[in-house]
């Protein structure tokens, strides 16, 4: 089992657009994955801070949720997501605040990141958010480190039926490794758009430093009362996603499934609950 994990973690440093290293921008929510990844937009509580950290300022309710990830199909390189959300901020009736929790990798190698969020309504229907990671890496050798990274973002409500947002992940490019790496920093821009009542479509435009841009898009369909299907593709690599959503009064559960061409397909599963 470790000489498969060692071999996997090899594999995936040694690919450009789909590496885990320390920092990468990672992707917890199981809607927003089966819809490409597409979700610097959505109003999305509480996963949306991933995407956009001025997301949460949009909603106006308490949240909370739990996310599961097995990316390539591999157990030694699986992810766990917590995330709470709360508006009921004494200083800001028009802001948002939220914690969040993930862990990633195996014995060999293993993140643990903490962010904190706030965002609020800046002028009209733009508001903004900034985040903060604080990242505790350990590697098989024993060793650790721990860095901060620094996100912002924008999300702006032109109208009930079009969100334009943007944001940038780790724009301090906080050092990680012995060898005084920085991170590189990844910016996200984009739309979605409601056409009609259970419908949602997506657009963002993905560029991370010394690298191609990529282009993520999906979209969003109610089906039935309680019931969501979705879809996406990517570029750079060419990825395909499908998935669904299930609704069950303030309680929402969530499956994607992720084709990569090289890695094969992986699975996220989400569970959150307004209040």
């Amino acid at each position: 089992m470790k000489v498969t994990s060692l071999f996997l973690l090899l594999t995936l440093n040694l690919i450009p657009a789909t590496a885990f290293g320390s920092f990468e921008h990672r992707s917890p929510d199981a809607r927003v994955e089966a819809m490409g990844g597409a979700g610097v937009a959505l109003e999305n509580p509480p996963f949306g801070i991933y995407y956009n950290p001025a997301s949460s300022a949009a909603d106006k309710n308490r949240s909370a949720g739990i996310s599961y990830a097995l990316p390539f199909g591999q157990s030694s390189f699986d992810s766990f997501y917590g995330t709470l959300q709360t508006n009921a901020l004494s200083f800001d009736r028009n802001g948002s605040a939220g914690i969040s929790w993930l862990n990633y990798g195996s014995s060999l190698y293993n993140e643990t990141f903490t962010y904190l969020t706030y965002s609020t309504k800046v002028a009209g229907p733009l508001r903004a958010g900034i985040s903060a990671g604080l990242l505790d890496r350990d590697t098989a050798a024993k060793e650790s480190e721990s860095t901060l990274g620094i996100n912002l973002g924008v999300l702006a409500t032109l109208s009930s039926s079009l969100n334009l947002g943007a944001s940038i992940f780790n724009l301090n490019r906080p050092e990680t490794g012995t060898n005084g790496e920085n991170a590189p920093s990844t910016s996200f821009a984009g739309m979605a758009y409601k056409p009609s009542t259970g419908i949602v479509l997506n657009a963002v435009v993905e560029k991370q430093e010394k690298k191609d841009a990529r282009l993520r898009a999906g979209g969003e369909v109610r089906v039935l009362s309680f019931l969501n299907l979705r879809a996406g593709f990517t570029t750079e690599p060419s990825t395909f996603s499908g998935g669904a959503g299930f609704i069950f009064k303030s309680v929402q559960g969530d499956i994607a499934l992720v084709r990569h061409p090289e890695l094969g397909t992986g699975s996220w599963y989400t569970m959150r609950i307004v209040f």
